[in-house]
Parts: C-alpha cells; sequence; structure tokens
C-alpha cells in the first residue's frame, strides 16, 4: 500500500515549469497556448496608483501630431534612443533640466539617473517602457540604432518648427556673432553672422 503522500506526485512533462525548454514547434500544447494569446492587446487591471512598486506612470500626451509632440520627437531623434530589445525609450543628455522638461511634456513622472561618461563627464538617463509611445515613434519614422536607419521624420508641415526646435535643443546650437575682419587695412569693418 502506497502513502496518501505519494498519490500527489505529478508525472514527468506535467506540473509548475511543464513548458520550460519547449516552443510551438515541437509541442502542440505550446503551440495552442501561443495561438490563443496571439493578436491580444492586454490592458493594465490594477491601475498605477495601486501597484506597490515605483513607476513612472503613464504618457499623457495624446499619441498624435500637436506642437508639443513635434517637440519630443525632435529630442528623440537627437538625444533619445528605441531600444529594440523591448520597448524601451532611453534619454541621455548632459542637461538635466532638458530630461526634466522632457519627461514632464510626456506627462510621466519617471526617475532620472545619473551615470558616468567614460571621459569621467556625467549625463542624466531617463529610461521609460511605454509599448504605444514606442510604436507611435516607430510610426512617425524614428527607429533603434537610429544612426544607422534613421531617414526622414514624417511630419505634417504645421508641425515643422517644434520639430525643428526639439532636434536643434537635442544636438544644435545656435550662435549669432560678430566677426571683424583684416584690421589692418580696414578698421571697421564688421559683419554679423548667424550659424546652426
Amino acid at each position: 500500500m502506497t502513502p496518501a503522500c505519494c498519490d500527489l506526485i505529478v508525472p514527468p512533462g506535467d506540473g509548475k515549469g511543464w513548458a520550460k525548454g519547449l516552443s510551438a514547434a515541437g509541442d502542440p500544447r505550446v503551440a495552442r497556448a501561443a495561438a490563443a494569446h496571439r493578436g491580444l492587446r492586454y490592458e493594465r487591471r490594477t491601475p498605477l496608483t495601486e501597484c506597490k512598486w515605483s513607476r513612472g506612470g503613464l504618457t499623457t500626451l495624446p499619441l498624435r501630431w500637436s506642437d508639443a509632440m513635434a517637440y519630443i520627437v525632435g529630442l528623440t531623434a537627437t538625444d533619445g534612443c528605441l531600444v529594440s530589445s523591448r520597448p524601451r525609450i532611453d534619454f541621455t543628455s548632459a542637461d538635466r533640466q532638458l530630461v526634466e522638461t522632457y519627461i514632464s511634456v510626456l506627462g510621466r513622472a519617471d526617475r532620472i539617473a545619473a551615470a558616468r561618461t567614460r571621459a569621467g563627464g556625467v549625463v542624466f538617463v531617463v529610461q521609460m517602457t511605454d509599448r504605444s509611445l514606442y510604436e507611435w515613434f516607430r510610426s512617425v519614422g524614428l527607429s533603434p540604432r537610429k544612426s544607422l536607419t534613421i531617414g526622414s521624420i514624417d511630419a505634417p508641415d504645421e508641425f515643422l518648427f517644434p520639430l525643428v526646435r526639439g532636434l536643434l535643443d537635442g544636438d544644435g546650437s545656435i550662435v549669432n556673432a560678430v566677426w571683424r575682419a583684416d584690421t589692418t587695412r580696414r578698421s571697421n569693418y564688421y559683419w554679423e553672422y548667424l550659424n546652426i
């Protein structure tokens, strides 16, 4: 007679962790489970305010073209990064105020971390996991590994100036200066120039 505790032993291949190492191609149970979830979009059931861990929250800026979103797209195209391993958006800048502006325009409350550069300087980094924002960025022309893949940004004409402002705030500069030419022959030969 076997003891009652032995009746609870689960045969190999069943129970917790049974699918570990299996794929949909080799196991029909995994294939059925994958087919049942394909195409579904999951929504959060527990509001973020009730979660016990610290999160940056959701993006409150609507995912459509506006002056604010065009500015964000410009900043993301220059100082941002779409991480391809998961739908994460990284934004890095040596200017902490610019990082604070970035997350506040998006309506988020993510943590800003300070990181050391190879040269010993400090940069400020914010990382956000927001699949909807990530996919919207992809739809307007941003892409992972942007240095190698970026093309045109599909922005409507009325949002060109906020987009350019974001591009310039991220990686640009504007210099307005006065140049004094050959002072040996002409003592008052000056010109003002604007360099972008």
